[in-house]
């Protein structure tokens, strides 16, 4: 909580596993991570964004593994904004774990006071800095102009993904709202809380399909392919859906296969995540009609 908004925090300290960077804020909080493991002596592996998969000392057979974020939204914590939040997900032990395999989720508001957590197949809870109990809210829009929602697109060349999402973009920033927010799990919360009613990240998508975006992404990432990675989203996707959201791939897929400790471009991933089926629906045809409009300008 000292650092946020802090100028030192800005400084950019290394490159993280998954090839994004690293700032001081990051250093800080991963090492938090590494004593509250160390200290209560947590027969787990733990993988986190900036140091990977971690076996520490003695753990032989681990009761499971934690996906780690400790600050998901470092830009947003680094300019003191309240987009920023620590996400934690315990999945199953095996060697190459996926999204199916999240048993728990946990996430914290780092400048708010709302705590989610989940368990597979029991819901979601939300509760307060007090810890008295929140209910959960779904927006019930169902039409994309009245629509609250955030596009992920760190380190993507903005033309061709505003090609893509542009005519989402278009018709809402009137009627509904839209924002980059930078922090794939203070979005997906935000479904659970109806202060939006989808997130939108198919910056994988755009590489896949046209594999001709690649150079412009590799420039945008400073020299490095940035995109989704399981890590991400482990804690949130799984919080959104047990409250009743919809959440896919940029293709309208599941994203239960993903797995969540690999941070190769083959397992770049993507989402796109609704507060109702209608919505989601929609999201899907009208995503799918901009891929293919911008298909048509460029082949």
């Amino acid at each position: 909580m000292p650092h946020l908004g802090e100028w030192r925090s800005r400084r950019i300290t290394g490159i993280a596993s998954s090839g994004d960077t690293t700032f001081d804020i990051d250093d800080i909080a991963e090492e938090a991570v590494a004593e509250f493991i160390r200290d209560r002596g947590l027969n787990v592996c733990y993988y986190s964004e900036d140091r990977g998969l971690i076996r520490p000392d003695g753990v032989k057979s681990p009761d499971g593994v934690l996906i780690i974020d400790p600050i998901d939204g470092t830009r947003g914590a680094i300019a003191n904004l309240e987009s920023c939040v620590v996400s934690v997900a315990w999945a199953d032990y095996s060697e190459k774990p996926t999204l199916g395999d999240v048993r728990y989720a946990g996430i914290t508001e780092i400048k708010g006071n709302l705590s989610f957590s989940s368990e597979r197949g029991c819901g979601v809870q939300i509760t307060n800095g007090s810890g008295q109990s929140v209910e959960p809210f779904r927006a019930p829009t169902t039409e994309i102009d009245k629509m609250g929602w955030s596009l992920g697109m760190v380190g993507a060349p903005s033309a061709p993904l505003y090609q893509v999402v542009g005519s989402i973009v278009d018709r809402t920033t009137v009627a509904g709202g839209f924002f980059v927010l930078n922090s794939s799990a203070f979005e997906l919360t935000r479904l659970v809380t109806g202060q939006l009613a989808a997130a939108v990240d198919v910056r994988n998508r755009l590489l896949k399909d046209y594999p001709e975006t690649r150079e412009a992404f590799i420039k945008h990432g400073l020299g490095r392919l940035l995109s989704l990675y399981g890590y991400d989203v482990a804690g949130a996707a799984n919080i959104a859906l047990e409250a009743g959201c919809v959440v896919t791939d940029a293709w309208g897929r599941s994203l239960s296969d993903w797995e969540l400790l690999d941070t190769s471009e083959a397992n770049f991933g993507s989402f796109i995540a609704a507060s109702n089926a209608e919505l989601h629906a929609k999201l899907v045809e009208e995503i799918d009609r901009g891929f293919a409009e911008f298909g048509a300008t460029v082949r």
